[in-house]
């Protein structure tokens, strides 16, 4: 592995371990969001101290708990009877909904990012609940297709797509890319859920401290969305989108409505979800 390999490694790794904190945290609340017992499993005193040093410098960290909900409740609610999450980290999906052992859940990741999940997970007494499988790949090359029908993956049944975090670290033409990919394998009735800034969010003066930071730190954000819908609509996608601002106001009646500690700050950031006809 290369240095620059490495680096990436561990800045993936960091933010990664931020998002189990958020979730974490969430969890805890009387009134959650997003329930997911399983993220504490996740959390170190470092990660803690880290993630409270970011969040200082203007991680978005309100959109964490509602695309996490915008991705159970789809999930959920779509009859699918396969998902893929792209970017998986410590997402604990398929150890705390309540999926069946005729379900797959593929968790898509870089090399040695997942290494030690399902321990970790198990000896925190959460078992996988579906057939999992662990797909080491990098979502910025063409290989991860092959990957993941080498796991099992079945393109001529219907698939959830999970893109929760993802966007942000991708180049408009590896954004593109991934989209095609994700199409050419999807059967109709097929769903897609993801998040992704505005493009205001990368230009926005406000933003220019944190989006240095997460830059030095070998995660630069990268990607935006100017219109999510008109932006999948080529790959065959009919989708709705809300900014953060419209679901804080009630502008979106496909999740419910938000905690005032989810609507005091409004984020610059896209909610999609999508369905292949």
């Amino acid at each position: 592995m290369s240095m620059d390999d490495e680096v990436q490694a561990r800045s993936v790794m960091l933010t990664s371990d931020w998002m189990a904190v958020i979730r974490s945290r969430e969890h805890a609340q009387a009134d959650a969001y997003l329930d997911d017992p399983c993220a504490a499993a996740f959390v170190t005193s470092e990660s803690e101290a880290s993630y409270d040093e970011i969040r200082s410098k203007g991680l978005p960290s309100e959109v964490v708990p509602i695309r996490g909900r915008l991705g159970d409740l789809t999930l959920l609610d779509s009859g699918v009877r396969q998902a893929v999450c792209l970017g998986s980290g410590t997402d604990s999906r398929a150890y705390r909904l309540p999926l069946d052992q005729g379900f797959s859940y593929y968790e898509v990741d870089l090399p040695g990012q997942l290494a030690g999940k399902a321990e970790l997970l198990g000896a925190a007494g959460f078992t996988a609940r579906c057939r999992v499988e662990v797909v080491e790949a990098d979502l910025r090359e063409d290989g991860w297709t092959v990957a993941l029908l080498a796991a099992g993956f079945d393109p001529e049944q219907p698939v959830h797509w999970i893109a929760e975090g993802l966007f942000y670290y991708l180049t408009k033409p590896q954004g593109r890319a991934l989209a095609e990919a994700m199409s050419v394998l999807s059967a109709p009735g097929s769903w897609l859920t993801f998040d992704g800034p505005h493009d205001r969010f990368l230009t926005d003066p406000a933003r220019q401290d944190f989006l240095r930071e997460m830059s030095e730190r070998g995660s630069p954000f990268v990607g935006s969305f100017r219109d999510p819908v008109e932006w999948l609509a080529p790959y065959g996608w009919s989708a709705q989108a809300a900014l953060h601002g419209d679901i804080a106001e009630g502008r979106c009646d496909w999740l419910p409505p938000l905690p005032e500690r989810l609507r005091t700050t409004i984020q610059d950031v896209w909610f999609v979800r999508a369905r292949q006809a």
